[in-house]
């Protein structure tokens, strides 16, 4: 009876012991994916300001030319401007990843 007893009171500290140890694992990485995304959105973020700038000092031929050579591994840039009042753009940079994260603004220049 003292070995059945044992061994139950063990089942049952490992089982609880794993559950502990799972849902912190869970936790844990949940964390790093909330901080990932957090390091993408201020990059892109720092993109978009980066680009209204841009787009606010310079000409629509100089606009495309900063569009066409756009080299970014993470994130796409799309430059649009309006049909009818051409100092109207439209700036979106979202993320190429599964993680989607998009940033849109209109800018008047």
């Amino acid at each position: 009876m003292k070995k059945s007893f044992a061994l139950l009171t063990t089942i049952v500290l490992f089982v609880a012991v794993s559950f502990l140890s799972m849902s912190i694992v869970e936790v844990n990485l949940l964390s790093s994916n909330l901080n990932r995304l957090k390091y993408l959105h201020l990059q892109a973020t720092i993109h978009m300001d980066t680009v209204t700038k841009y787009v606010k000092e310079h000409s629509l031929l100089e606009i495309d030319e900063f569009k066409n050579n756009w080299n970014d591994n993470l994130f796409t840039l799309t430059i649009t401007v309006d049909e009818h009042n051409s100092s109207l753009c439209y700036v979106s940079i979202e993320t190429i990843e599964e993680k989607h994260i998009r940033l849109s603004q209109k800018i008047i220049k």
